[in-house]
């Protein structure tokens, strides 16, 4: 028999340690201020039983709606509604440092994002650029980010209002898995505008070839790619749809591949449809209903982007403006901004259909989710 000695016991507890901690992750909520909400909450999260813990609560901004990671994982970025700039009614975005052992985060600085109604931010695939769309303002401005992970100097202002066309409403930027292109989807406009990223240079390049039209009044509103990068998933807002995009890399092309509703045949009430997600495995895509309050469930066919209709359950609230999937795809977590409730569910790994854990937040209007891995 082995005998025991004090290293290999010190082995083993660090060795558990590690198992231990890779199971936890730390969620993100942001919100609107509403209802009493202290802005930004975090929580510890289990990446196997789903069991989460109130770590800290950051009331720095007022709506801090929209929140993204910088892709090391040590910054956090939201977008809020609160301007900083007098007389001005933009919104504006602020960057946070990450505790590495805790999760707990830090203000680091505030930025303006040079327009009203901030909705969306993503950085790109290097963490070297920050994007910002502006929905009421109708405007996408970019933003380079120090290594420290402040956000710097402004790169560009892009704004989307035609002259005598209808309210450009620009709702999501999104860069490419390849990090080559971004594409901002306007609401208003029904197209999806595509930029090259240039983040060595600190510029961005709109390629007309690179923008697309969608049908009229369909308003595209979140986008995403399938983890393959073959084919991307547009969430068309006023007419609860869904459509499927093939990408080309080379040039960053997208075109129409196909359209589905996001609604049971037969639902005539009002609803809106608001984010768009797919599994890490690609085989299924999720579409959040606002006022059916469901989420619709599609098949992927990885080899052809085609999506199939697999079910609409119910987020078990009001108004399910945001949710999420965990990185390791176990559970689907869903934000129900008018019933202050985020409800965990647990992901069928042969099916994609969503199981009720049982699990719960309690807390006001949660519109935003991100998890630190």
């Amino acid at each position: 028999m082995r005998k025991i000695t004090p290293i290999l016991v010190l082995l083993l507890f660090i060795c558990g340690s590690k198992q231990v901690f890779s199971q936890s992750a730390i969620l993100y909520v942001g919100t609107f201020s509403e209802r009493d909400s202290k802005g930004i909450y975090a929580y510890e999260f289990d990446l196997q039983t789903g069991d989460t813990k109130l770590l800290q609560t950051l009331d720095h901004l007022k709506s801090p709606s929209f929140l993204t990671l910088h892709p090391n994982q040590q910054f956090l970025y939201s977008a809020n509604r609160e301007t900083i700039v007098e007389g001005k009614p933009w919104g504006s975005v602020s960057s946070f440092s990450v505790d590495p052992e805790t999760g707990e985060l830090t203000h680091l600085n505030d930025a303006s994002s040079l327009a009203e109604g901030a909705c969306y931010l993503a950085p790109d695939q290097s963490g070297k650029q920050l994007f910002v769309a502006n929905y009421t303002g109708g405007s996408m401005a970019a933003y380079g980010v120090e290594a420290d992970g402040k956000i710097g100097d402004l790169q560009g202002n892009f704004p989307y209002q035609i002259e005598g066309g209808p309210i450009a409403h620009a709702h999501a930027a999104v860069p490419s898995p390849d990090n080559r292109y971004l594409f901002v989807p306007d609401l208003g406009n029904d197209e999806v505008v595509g930029y090259r990223i240039k983040p060595k240079k600190g510029k961005l390049k709109q390629l007309d070839r690179a923008t697309l039209a969608f049908k009229k009044g369909v308003g595209p509103r979140h986008f995403v790619f399938h983890p393959n990068g073959r084919f991307a998933f547009v969430a068309e807002e006023l007419t609860s749809s869904v459509s499927a995009l093939s990408y080309q890399k080379r040039k960053g092309v997208l075109t129409h591949l196909q359209r589905e509703s996001t609604l049971p045949v037969g639902f005539t009430g009002k609803t809106k449809v608001a984010d768009i997600r797919i599994h890490p495995n690609g085989k299924w895509l999720y579409v959040s209903n606002r006022g059916h309050n469901s989420l619709a469930i599609f098949e992927v066919d990885s080899n052809t982007g085609a999506i199939k209709t697999a079910g609409h359950p119910p987020t078990q609230g009001d108004f399910p403006r945001a949710f999420m999937i965990t990185p390791n795809g176990k559970f689907l977590i869903v934000a129900n901004r008018n019933t202050d409730n985020i409800v965990i569910f647990e992901i069928d790994q042969s099916t994609g259909q969503l199981k009720d854990t049982g699990k719960k937040i309690l807390m006001p209007s949660p519109v935003s989710l991100a998890m630190r891995k």
